[in-house]
C-alpha cells in the first residue's frame, strides 16, 4: 500500500492507494494483456502481408498502409488518448479503448477487400490509442516511484518479447488455417484476449479521474494528424504513383506545418494552459533526448521485419510457418536481453547499455545481409542475426522508457506516456515508409527473385547505418544527462 500525494483526493491515485499488493499485481496483469495485444498487432501483420497480397490483390502501397496506417493513427491519437485518461479517468478510457479495439480487430479479420482492411487497420490503431496510454499511466497511478523501475522492466520485457513474438504467432496461425480463415486469424485472435482483459479491467482497475483533468486540445490534435499525414502519405504513395506534384508539395509542407503546430502549442499553453502537449515537457532534458533516441532506435525493427518478410517468403520461398520459426530467435534474443544480459550490463554501464544494444543490432543487420547474399539462404548465420536483432532491442527498451519518463511530473503522467508511445509509433511508421520506399522501388539487376530481394535488402542497409550512428550520439548525450542527477549512473 502506498499513500496518495496531496491534492489527489477523489482521483484514481487515491483509489489505488488502498490496493493490496495482490490486487495491484492482478490489475497489472489486466493492463499488461492489452499492452501485449497491441504490440502483437503491430508486428503480427508483417508475416501475413504476402498472404493478404495474394488473397485481396493489394498493391505495394496498400500493403504499406496496412502496416503503417495502424501505427500512424495510433501515433497521432495517442496523446489525445492520454489527455482523455487524465480528464475522464484511466479505467474508463482503458475499458472503452479495449472494447473498441476488439470490435475493430474483428472488422480487420472479416475485411472483404484491401481498402476495407486499410480502413479497419486505421480504426484499429485509433482505438489502440485510447487504450495504450492508460497502461503506463495506470502503472504510475498504482505504483510509487521507487517501485516503477521494476514494473517498467517487466513491460520492457513484454514489449520486446511481444513485438518479436508477433511474426511467430502470425506464421503459425496462417499455416494452421483454422476454419479456412488463414491470415484472418492474426486479427481474430484478439477477440478472446480483448474480452478477458475487458472483464478483468472492469473488476480490478482503480476508478476515478486523473489529477490533471484538462479538456482535449482538438485543434492541436488535428494539426498533429495533418503533419504526420503530410510526411507519411507521400513517402508511401509517391513511388507507387510516380511522384505527382501534389504529393511532392505535400511532403514539402511538412516543415512549415510542424513549425506552425509548435507555435500553436506554445500559444495554447501560454493562454489557456491546456495544450495537447505541454511544451514544457520538451524542456526536460531527459525527455527530449529520450525521444530523439526513440526516433533513431525504434524504426529499425519494423523496417527490418517488413523487408526480411519479402526476402524470405517472396524471395526464398519460405512458408508462413517457416517464417515463424525463422523469427523465433528474435523472441529469444529479446527475452535474454531484457531479463538476463540487460540488467547486468545496466549495473556496469547505466543507460550506455543501449550503445551495446545499437552495436549488436547493427552487426546483426550486416550478418543478415550475408546470410541471404546472392539469393542463397544460410540458415545458421540468419538465426544468429535474428537472435542479435532481438538482443539489441532487449538491451535498449526498458532503459529507454525509464530514462525518458523519469522526471515527468505526476500531473502529466497520461500525456507523457502517450507522447512517448506516440513517438515510438511515429518512428515505426517512418521506418516502414522509408524502408519500403527504398526496398520496393529499387531496381537491382538479379537473375532470380531470391537474388533480387536479397540485393534490394542491401540497398536498405545505409538507412539502418544512419539510424545507428544517430542513436549512438543521442545515447551519449542522454547518459551525460543521467549522470547530472546525484545517485544516478
Amino acid at each position: 500500500m502506498h499513500h496518495p500525494v496531496s491534492g489527489t483526493e477523489g482521483s484514481a491515485y487515491a483509489a489505488a492507494a488502498s490496493f493490496s499488493p495482490r490486487r495491484r499485481q492482478m490489475a497489472l496483469v489486466a493492463v499488461a494483456l492489452a499492452f501485449v495485444m497491441d504490440l502483437l498487432d503491430t508486428t503480427i501483420v508483417n508475416v501475413a502481408i504476402p498472404s493478404i497480397s495474394s488473397t485481396l490483390g493489394a498493391d505495394r502501397a496498400a500493403l504499406e498502409w496496412i502496416i503503417a496506417g495502424y501505427a500512424t493513427a495510433f501515433a497521432v491519437l495517442l496523446i489525445v488518448g492520454g489527455r482523455l485518461g487524465d480528464s475522464h479517468g484511466y479505467r474508463r478510457m482503458f475499458l472503452t479503448g479495449i472494447a473498441l479495439f476488439t470490435i475493430t480487430s474483428m472488422a480487420c479479420g472479416l475485411a472483404p477487400d484491401a481498402m476495407t482492411l486499410q480502413i479497419a487497420r486505421v480504426l484499429q490503431g485509433a482505438t489502440a490509442a485510447m487504450m495504450v496510454p492508460q497502461v503506463m499511466a495506470l502503472v504510475q497511478v498504482m505504483y510509487p516511484p521507487e517501485q516503477r523501475y521494476k514494473v517498467y522492466t517487466v513491460f520492457g520485457f513484454l514489449g520486446g518479447f511481444s513485438a518479436a513474438l508477433g511474426p511467430i504467432v502470425g506464421g503459425l496461425l496462417i499455416d494452421a488455417n483454422w476454419f479456412g480463415l488463414g491470415w484472418r486469424l492474426t486479427f481474430l485472435i484478439n477477440l478472446p484476449i480483448g474480452l478477458f482483459s475487458l472483464v478483468a479491467g472492469a473488476r480490478l482497475l482503480p476508478a476515478g479521474r486523473g489529477v490533471n483533468a484538462t479538456p482535449v486540445d482538438v485543434i492541436g490534435a488535428a494539426l498533429s494528424v495533418l503533419v504526420l499525414f503530410a510526411l507519411l502519405a507521400p513517402l508511401i504513395e509517391g513511388p507507387e504513383h510516380g511522384w505527382p506534384i501534389g504529393l511532392v508539395l505535400l511532403l514539402a509542407a511538412t516543415v512549415p506545418l510542424a513549425w506552425g503546430t509548435l507555435r500553436y502549442l506554445r500559444w495554447r499553453q501560454a493562454t489557456r494552459g491546456d495544450a495537447l502537449v505541454p511544451p514544457s515537457l520538451f524542456k526536460l532534458r531527459k525527455v527530449a533526448l529520450g525521444l530523439l533516441c526513440t526516433l533513431s532506435i525504434n524504426p529499425v525493427l519494423p523496417a527490418y521485419l517488413l523487408v526480411m518478410t519479402f526476402v524470405l517468403q517472396e524471395g526464398m520461398g519460405l512458408s508462413a510457418s517457416q517464417m515463424a520459426y525463422a523469427c523465433a530467435p528474435i523472441a529469444f534474443g529479446a527475452m535474454g536481453g531484457i531479463t538476463l544480459i540487460g540488467p547486468r550490463l545496466f549495473k556496469l554501464l547505466g543507460v550506455r547499455v543501449m550503445m551495446a544494444g545499437v552495436g549488436v543490432t547493427a552487426a546483426s543487420l550486416s550478418l543478415a545481409a550475408w546470410a541471404v547474399y546472392g539469393g542463397v539462404l544460410l540458415p545458421w548465420p540468419l538465426a544468429l542475426a535474428q537472435f542479435g536483432m532481438g538482443l539489441g532491442m532487449g538491451l535498449c527498451g526498458p532503459q529507454l522508457s525509464n530514462a525518458t519518463l523519469q522526471d515527468v511530473p505526476m500531473t502529466d503522467a497520461g500525456v507523457a506516456a502517450g507522447m512517448f508511445t506516440a513517438v515510438q509509433q511515429i518512428a515505426a511508421a517512418l521506418g516502414v515508409a522509408l524502408a519500403g520506399l527504398i526496398f520496393f522501388h529499387s531496381q537491382p539487376v538479379a537473375a532470380s527473385a531470391a537474388a533480387h530481394y536479397a540485393t534490394a535488402y542491401l540497398q536498405v542497409l545505409p538507412l539502418f547505418g544512419g539510424l545507428s550512428i544517430t542513436a549512438l550520439l543521442c545515447i551519449h548525450h542522454l547518459a551525460k544527462a543521467m549522470r547530472a542527477v546525484p545517485g544516478r549512473s
